[in-house]
């Protein structure tokens, strides 16, 4: 399996055996890899250089099958990676891609049934068909986009009919994150259905999914066409959904209109008792719970009598800090609640 250099092309080679993979030259000769005589691991570091050469690609099919990979980590001086380079990688599970990788070849992670999570630099400006095809697991993308050049974040989600948490981080031009957006694409199905008449398939899809999916441009996000799906989700989704798509707009108001941010703290108080009962029961995701709690105490969407039965929930699920918060937060109006404070009370 090949590995590209700066200066050439084919002059180092990993064959497979197996689970194990085994460095050497082209010529079949020993070479400069970390294990060689045979590597066996679940973890595996591309080195920056082989043999003095500055690796920059990851060659086509070069990790194709390799089942007991379970973490790759990519030096700085990778720009590109081949088609089909981690296909049937069943066993990879997360994976960062440092902010030199420009392109991701076809069907480069087809069948990684157990990545769960990737994260994504500034200068991707290419990723190919089916890239991330099969990916059933996929569940977190974090992604920099600088504001103004193209994303890829469409070219991933195309293929995952699954939920998927994505948080994306601006950047200015000297690489500082200055906003941040905290999305949820929701699930959705699809079928065929015959029309008979015509002599035609048509397409149709349930769920909320396709509808985010929608919002997603070249360049950034329809935040207003985003925002203007959750009606359709309040129908079609749960209520744990529905409450990371509420905590993420609020706690993280990127481009977020006057009008959809009423409709989403309205959602809040008509819902409040469940979303208390949440959030203190241990029955949501730690941070979310946390990112919310705090919105909802510091923007006072807490009326007097769903504050008593969530000082009732906290003391039932012995949450003593969060008791003490509640009660302060009913004696003083102008209370705040800092971040840090409420997500210890709810790390794992």
């Amino acid at each position: 399996m090949e590995i590209y250099m700066s200066d050439q092309t084919c002059d180092f080679i990993y064959m497979m055996d197996g689970n194990r993979c085994n460095a050497g030259g082209g010529d079949g000769s020993s070479g400069g890899w970390p294990g060689d005589g045979g590597l066996e691991t679940d973890v595996f570091f591309v080195p920056e250089r082989v043999d003095g050469k500055v690796v920059t690609g990851i060659a086509p099919r070069a990790f194709y099958g390799c089942k007991s990979l379970k973490q790759v980590f990519l030096p700085e001086t990778v720009k590109s990676i081949g088609s089909y380079a981690f296909a049937e990688c069943r066993g990879l599970e997360k994976l960062h891609f440092p902010g030199s990788v420009e392109r991701i070849g076809d069907y480069a992670f087809y069948n990684c049934m157990g990545l769960h999570e990737i994260s994504i630099g500034r200068d991707m400006t290419s990723i190919g068909y089916g890239a991330f095809k099969n990916c059933l697991e996929l569940s977190r993308i974090s992604m920099d986009i600088v504001q103004g050049r193209s994303h890829c974040l469409n070219a991933i989600l195309q293929d995952e009919f699954q939920e998927v948490d994505v948080r994306l981080n601006y950047l200015d031009e000297a690489g500082k994150v200055w906003s941040e957006a905290r999305l949820v694409f929701t699930d959705y199905q699809y079928e065929y259905v015959p029309e008979i008449e015509a002599r035609q398939f048509n397409w149709e899809t349930y769920g909320s999914g396709e509808s985010y999916r929608v919002s997603i441009r070249g360049t950034d996000i329809d935040y207003l066409k985003y925002d203007s799906v959750f009606p359709v989700a309040m129908v079609e989704d749960d209520a744990r959904t529905l409450i990371k798509i509420v905590a993420g707009r609020l706690c993280f108001p990127h481009k977020l209109a006057g009008g959809h941010r009423v409709k989403y703290e309205n959602y809040v108080k008509e819902n409040i008792d469940s979303i208390m009962e949440m959030i203190l029961s241990g029955n949501n995701a730690p941070e979310t719970a946390a990112l919310l709690l705090e919105y909802i105490l510091n923007h006072r969407l807490l009326e007097q009598a769903p504050l008593l039965n969530a000082i009732k929930l906290a003391h039932k699920y012995e949450r003593p800090e969060i008791t003490a918060q509640l009660m302060a937060y009913g004696g003083q109006p102008e209370t705040v609640v800092k971040r840090s404070d409420v997500r210890t009370r709810f790390s794992l």
